[in-house]
């Protein structure tokens, strides 16, 4: 008999205070504006914003950030989880990576796999969380993985069917 339970069953799932969820009262403004984000929402937030400081400041603060959404904190742990699982069996992660996401055009695709899971490094090294899901999920892969399988086989069909990176 299996249980129900409240807790989420994927990243889309997750809540802003699930993923941050100060232990003490706020200190940083990280915290202030995860608290303000829980209490208002994004659209009250953005307004309080504009009405402090103008429309104008406020779209050039905007147009200053980069192009590209920053990458959650899943992705980061899913790379990572990678790289673990490819060196438990003597694989080099980034050329694990090029044969699960393919070329897609890319000059040096090893090299930007390289950099991708460097930056999930870096990133998992603050994040203590995120880094021991990281360890469960290889650790997942690789108990559920039939003994007679090969593992990069393996890796490629269960990494496919998760969200794109």
């Amino acid at each position: 008999m299996v249980e129900k339970t409240n807790a989420p069953r994927n990243e889309a799932e997750v809540g802003i205070a699930q993923i941050h969820q100060p232990r003490h009262s706020p200190e940083t403004t990280e915290d202030f504006v995860v608290t303000a984000l829980e209490k208002g929402g994004l659209k009250e937030v953005v307004q309080i914003l504009r009405d402090y400081h103008g429309y104008e400041k406020v779209k050039s603060a905007v147009m200053e950030l980069t192009t590209r959404d920053p990458i959650d904190r899943f992705t980061h742990a899913r790379r990572h989880a990678l790289k673990i699982y490819a060196k438990q069996h003597g694989l080099t992660p980034a050329n694990l990576m090029v044969d699960i996401v393919g070329r897609q055009g890319r000059a040096d695709a090893k090299g930007a796999e390289r950099y991708k899971l460097r930056k999930a490094l870096e990133f998992l090294k603050n994040d203590e969380d995120a880094d021991t899901g990281a360890r469960a999920l290889a650790s997942h892969w690789e108990d559920n993985r039939p003994k007679d399988r090969d593992p990069t086989a393996y890796i490629k069909e269960v990494y496919r069917k998760l969200p794109p990176l």
